[in-house]
């Protein structure tokens, strides 16, 4: 019996996974379709390395909490923004947690760190979005919080999508041009 559930369990985990990745492959050829490029192009981000001390209430944390993409313009000599998606899959602090998708377009007020900033922090928009000063009112209806969730950045625009809203390429599609909506020349479609 518990064979068959830990099956089950670990069969809806690689879906979820699955679904990730795929949303991130998709989002990769919106986004490149528009001039930007994922910073580490055959890399996901997530968590850094875990304990093997764990208690039982902390093995939790052995599961990542999200996965992470980050782009910046193509050929950009002087990174100004970037953009960042994440799917947060549970937190430490919400007992109850939907997945969910996390975006971020985040302004630098150092360019030559960009890629060094978005690469060692994959956490970011887990912690504007979650642990910052907005947390208290961040819910992922679409609507964007502006932040300054670290010392690095001039300013972190943040909102979210319930996960279960990507549901094909038109969902997917519609995401991308949210994200780039700030950037784009006056009259480009």
């Amino acid at each position: 019996m518990i064979n068959q559930s830990i099956q089950l369990s670990f069969r809806q985990v690689r879906a979820l996974v699955e679904h990730t990745l795929l949303l991130f492959k998709e989002l990769d050829q919106q986004l490149a379709n528009r001039g930007y490029e994922p910073i580490l192009p055959d890399l996901v981000q997530t968590e850094h390395g875990s304990s093997i001390h764990q208690t039982k209430d902390s093995a939790e944390s052995l599961v990542p909490h999200f996965l992470t993409r980050s782009y910046i313009r193509q050929n950009d000599k002087h990174v100004q923004h970037a953009l960042v998606v994440s799917v947060q899959y549970t937190h430490p602090l919400h007992e109850r947690f939907d997945p969910v998708v996390l975006v971020g377009d985040v302004a630098f007020k150092q360019p030559k760190q960009v890629v060094k900033l978005l690469t060692d922090k994959p956490w970011l928009l887990k912690y504007a979005a979650f642990e910052s000063t907005i947390a208290s009112s961040f819910e992922p209806t679409g609507e964007r919080f502006n932040t300054q969730p670290i010392e690095e950045i001039e300013r972190l625009d943040v909102w979210g999508h319930s996960f279960t809203e990507m549901r094909d390429i038109e969902d997917v599609t519609r995401l991308a041009e949210e994200m780039i909506k700030e950037h784009l020349e006056p009259g480009t479609p």
